[in-house]
């Protein structure tokens, strides 16, 4: 783990990784069966375990810098009221980042007991994969 990077490099990696997978699993045919399925949604519902501990961190981040550092708008506009919003926009995300964790981990525990009926030759016996 490179941590010596940036946060706002690592955040943009992290994005273009699901990117690929998106391009990856465009297809289809990139599934062969239910447990890759099964366990890429796996890989996805640990980074939403991960997630609210990182827009904890944002918000523990934007109170230091707002303790820190002296803050204005571009455009003038209240930069209290700015900042009150990013909070809370943190915040929805938090909810929502919790309540997808969950139901992924639905998907991910209804998937473990299911396989794929291999569909034999005409002499050989059926099985499960």
């Amino acid at each position: 783990m490179d941590t010596d990077r940036s946060p706002e490099s690592i955040a943009y990696a992290a994005a273009e990784e699901l990117r690929a997978l998106n391009h990856r699993t465009f297809d289809a045919d990139a599934f062969t069966y239910p447990a890759e399925v099964q366990s890429t949604a796996s890989g996805l519902n640990k980074l939403l375990q991960t997630l609210p501990q990182s827009l904890n961190q944002l918000t523990a981040g934007l109170n230091h810098v707002q303790q820190t550092r002296e803050l204005r708008t571009h455009d003038g506009s209240d930069v209290d009221q700015a900042v009150e919003n990013a909070r809370a926009g943190i915040a929805s995300a938090l909810a929502h980042a919790e309540l997808a964790q969950k139901a992924l981990q639905g998907v991910v525990d209804g998937l473990a007991l299911v396989g794929a009926r291999y569909v034999p030759e005409d002499d050989e016996e059926p099985s499960i994969a």
